[in-house]
């Protein structure tokens, strides 16, 4: 079972539950992030800045000069921000070499253009578009480099688990971390939606268990079709909760467009825990 407390952080309005599993101590801070794209700046940063999530931003591949600019209202105002390196065309592990190195010198210049601005944690992906051929042994190599470049950096190199491709099989996705040193990113939508799970060979919380020890980072929504949708209720997310509090990932984004469902989420997600931790103490 866990212990959950929710306590209001200075005038924010994003209530930062401290958790952690019985025999554990101390609780360790819950941050709840909402994601933003470059291409929203500056309406949408503002936004997420005045409602009080923390920020998770995908800076634009072609223009790494802007990230400065797009996250300093929220380093200025201490509120923590992460990085999501969400670059389609961009393979480091595609089958041709050269395409390879070429997303593989992009991603080392978000590395660069990250360090010492926000947590230094950013998450990678293999396989975005379906069309890529991915060669295995290159996903190591490079994965492995960006690790060792942000190892250098002070960054911490994470990778995601898609719906579709090599990374909607965990054991790859764990495979490629643990061969690189590369941490995880578990997406839940991307979990519940993947195709061994709908077929019930595997679960949701089959994905936690496997990528729990390197886990520092999760993305929330309920399910992903043609968009990312939100949980209308716990019945989904609720056993997947109680699984990541009892891990060291306490850094989870809100994966949503729509405001409305953004904040409809967070109040469920913080609701929950509150009740678990009333029924704890009950």
């Amino acid at each position: 079972m866990t212990n959950v407390t929710v306590k209001d952080i200075g005038t924010r309005k994003n209530r930062t539950p401290n958790s952690n599993h019985l025999g554990q101590s101390p609780p360790r801070p819950l941050t709840i992030a909402l994601s933003a794209k470059w291409h929203t700046y500056p309406d949408r940063f503002h936004w997420i800045a005045e409602h009080g999530f923390a920020l998770e931003y995908s800076p634009n591949p072609e223009a790494f000069d802007l990230l400065p600019q797009h996250i300093a209202l929220f380093l200025k105002a201490g509120i923590p921000v992460r990085h999501h390196g969400f670059f389609p065309g961009y393979e480091i592990g595609h089958s041709d070499a050269a395409i390879a190195e070429r997303a593989v010198r992009v991603h080392m210049s978000a590395l660069e253009a990250m360090q010492g601005r926000g947590e230094q944690v950013i998450t990678f992906h293999v396989g975005l578009k379906s069309e890529d051929q991915i060669a295995p042994d290159r996903v190591v190599e490079n994965l492995s480099r960006l690790v060792e470049h942000g190892r250098g950096l002070g960054i911490t190199v994470c990778l995601e688990n898609l719906r579709r491709g090599p990374t909607s099989h965990p054991e790859n996705v764990v495979a490629w971390a643990r061969a690189s040193g590369a941490m995880i990113t578990l997406d839940v939508g991307h979990t519940v939606s993947c195709q061994r799970v709908q077929s019930g060979e595997l679960t949701a919380l089959d994905f936690v268990e496997m990528f729990a020890d390197r886990l520092v980072e999760a993305h929330m929504y309920e399910r992903e079709t043609d968009r990312h949708y939100p949980p209308q209720d716990m019945t989904i997310l609720g056993p997947i909760v109680d699984r990541l509090l009892t891990t060291q990932c306490t850094w989870w984004t809100i994966e949503l467009d729509e405001y409305a469902e953004a904040l409809a989420t967070r109040a469920l997600l913080l609701d929950y825990l509150e009740t678990s931790q009333l029924s704890l103490r009950a």
